[in-house]
């Protein structure tokens, strides 16, 4: 029987590349099967003349060890965000002043018009430590009262009303869904995942966007491939059976141009939408079956605006933007370390906007985006070299970014530890897995680590029975 593998791994993005990675190094013979064209997953990085963009996943957070850990062993530098200067607030307050602009490092949330969202910080952290985020509402019944309800919905019913509009911008920013559109209890998980409110929006000592990779976040997935080898492209997987090789109790797994491969384990690390194309043989549990049908991705349009000049940077200002008002609801300097590339990077998010946006031209959104820019930096912003959209709801084998989200109702609460939990020889990574920094690039490659182990246990388990 030929095409025999100890483990395949099915996604060639980071948590399954850095799972290979680890696993080749321990002498396991593996496969890593990718559908799409191309390695890096919701990481792509694009050469833009001497430099490059990156088009998805682009930043390490300051506390994020596996990331950096990874990049000093591929041998790959980081450089810092740029935060030098001043940061565009474009939000209500309660003066009814919509712009201002502040040296982040020397503010706390009451200089920038947003002190009314200290109460609701301080009861979402009292109320998270009564929860454990990784278990089911069996050990917590307090997870379960909180997912029947949105976070506007709870808001609502706390006396926070006033925060709605701050907390869907957050939603947006962060989860590329509306407040609406997801629980309270999946924000609390997130939030919780990550460290806190305000280091996922405010730049500082903690920020999620504290540092990037010279080259482009995706130099990761190919040095991690210039290594693994035994990486195939366009091989989307259809089918895992379990069952029908009862000799040797491998597992076949039948991609869609027909190959077919066998194996001890399976690795999948894609999100849990897309296990919807996959024919499970048993059937997965209800459980998981449940993620991948009530789950959906975040919607997110990410812009980057390339200039001749950064021009931004000489007027004092750092390239950072938070809106209210949008279209682009949060952006960043996104130059190169060497500006080589000088450019904004800038998000549209959530399915209702990008529903919005998405029904207009795209030199209407152009326009639209420009025009905002101008606002904040003046007339230059008009005037770009380059201007370049990346719709993640339009990759296939994405299905949207920045993660799987959960709506109000019970999957989160009823089906969570199955997020992990292997079936048979079925084990699961991935982003949408992790405990720690869901969502991001730290997150798939945390996820990696734990599947690893339990691949490394489980054969050294099965060898001591022979």
């Amino acid at each position: 029987m030929n095409n025999i593998y100890d483990t395949i791994i099915i996604g060639g993005g980071l948590a399954g590349l850095k799972t290979a990675f680890d696993l080749k190094k321990n002498k396991f013979n593996i496969l890593v099967l990718e559908a799409r064209n191309r390695f890096g997953g919701r990481t792509e990085s694009i050469k833009i003349g001497n430099g490059w963009i990156d088009a998805g996943g682009q930043w390490l957070g300051a506390n994020n060890p596996n990331t950096k850990q990874l990049c000093e062993e591929l041998k790959l530098e980081t450089y810092k965000q740029y935060y030098e200067g001043k940061t565009i607030f474009d939000i209500y307050d309660k003066e009814g002043n919509s712009i201002k602009s502040f040296d982040e490092s020397k503010v706390d949330l009451k200089d920038i018009g947003l002190g009314y969202i200290i109460p609701v910080i301080k009861r979402l952290d009292d109320i998270s430590k009564e929860v454990d985020f990784s278990r089911t509402s069996k050990e917590n019944p307090l997870m379960e009262s909180l997912e029947k309800l949105s976070v506007s919905n709870w808001l609502i019913v706390n006396g926070f009303g006033e925060s709605i509009k701050f907390f869907n911008w957050f939603c947006q920013m962060s989860l590329a869904s509306s407040s609406d559109d997801v629980s309270i209890a999946f924000l609390m998980k997130y939030v919780n995942s990550c460290g806190s409110i305000e280091s996922i929006f405010l730049s500082g000592d903690c920020c999620a966007e504290d540092s990037r990779i010279i080259g482009g976040s995706t130099m990761m997935a190919y040095k991690m491939v210039s290594f693994i080898k035994n990486c195939k492209l366009n091989r989307e997987v259809v089918s895992i059976d379990q069952i029908s090789d009862s000799i040797d109790r491998l597992i076949k797994v039948t991609t869609s141009n027909g190959d077919i491969y066998f194996c001890t384990n399976v690795v999948s690390t894609v999100p849990p939408t897309l296990l919807r194309n996959v024919t499970f043989k048993p059937e997965l549990p209800l459980e998981k079956q449940r993620l991948k049908n009530e789950m959906e991705m975040g919607s997110t349009i990410k812009i980057i605006v390339i200039y001749d000049s950064a021009f931004w940077r000489e007027q004092g200002f750092n390239g950072k933007a938070l809106s209210f008002n949008g279209p682009v609801y949060e952006s960043f300097d996104n130059c190169t370390h060497d500006l080589s590339v000088k450019s904004i990077v800038g998000f549209i998010n959530g399915k209702d906007e990008l529903k919005h946006w998405y029904s207009k031209s795209k030199e209407e959104r152009k326009s639209a985006v420009l025009y905002q820019f101008s606002k904040y930096w003046g007339p230059k912003a008009l005037n770009p070299i380059s201007y370049i959209e990346r719709n993640w709801k339009e990759e296939k084998f994405s299905s949207g970014c920045y993660m799987g989200v959960c709506k109000p109702g019970s999957v989160l609460s009823e089906c969570n530890d199955f997020f992990r939990q292997p079936h048979g020889k079925i084990h699961w990574a991935g982003t949408e897995t992790s405990t720690q920094w869901y969502g991001h690039m730290e997150g798939a490659i945390t996820s990696s680590k734990r599947v690893v182990k339990e691949i490394i246990r489980n054969s050294f388990n099965s060898k001591s029975k022979l």
